[in-house]
């Protein structure tokens, strides 16, 4: 993926971290993933997202409402894992509705896989 930017491995380990431990938690459907999001004031937050394919998107709408709550809506960085350990962009709604949340959001640097192992790409990047 072009456009990607380096970032700091010990993050990126604390983030896979949590969401395996949440993903090794829960029950596992063909579509769950987890989402984790680090705030730029330092916060982790992280939620099962039961099915990524689901229209009504409720539980990405949740861990959104809980950013809103805790008054921390800016995210510096967001993995996304599927349940079979691989890394990917989270939906294009969920990333749509981190935006509306807050707009500093497009710079929100996403974990991606790369010929080169895994990197980050700003959000903004990946709604164009």
């Amino acid at each position: 993926m072009e456009n990607t930017l380096m970032f700091d491995s010990d993050i990126f380990e604390k983030m896979m971290g949590t969401a395996r431990d949440i993903l090794n938690n829960t029950e596992k459907g063909e579509y769950t993933q987890a989402i984790v999001l680090l705030s730029a004031n330092g916060a982790e937050y992280a939620a099962i997202i039961k099915n990524a394919l689901s229209e009504d998107k409720s539980d990405e709408k949740a861990l959104i409402e809980r950013l809103t709550i805790a008054n921390d809506t800016e995210i510096e960085y967001l993995l996304c894992l599927w349940q079979n350990g691989g890394i990917d962009l989270p939906s294009y709604r969920s990333r749509e509705m981190l935006c509306e949340t807050d707009t500093r959001n497009t710079e929100c640097k996403i974990f991606v896989l790369t010929q080169n192992g895994t990197s980050v790409v700003k959000l903004e990047k990946t709604i164009k």
